[in-house]
């Protein structure tokens, strides 16, 4: 069974061989937000683009 973050297949895709990773560190305060999206796949970003239009 695969592990959390390991790859299922040997190839790299141009997004993993790219793509500059970045951390961000925890919140310290607490926010207040109308809408949170969580995730960035395809439903997400659809979802925060229909929003800010």
């Amino acid at each position: 069974m695969e592990q959390p973050g390991e790859r299922a297949g040997a190839n790299l895709s141009f997004w993993e061989r790219t793509a500059q990773k970045f951390y961000t560190k925890p919140l310290t305060e607490n926010l207040i937000a109308d809408v949170c999206i969580i995730g960035a796949g395809i439903a997400g970003v659809t979802t925060a683009y229909l929003l800010a239009r």
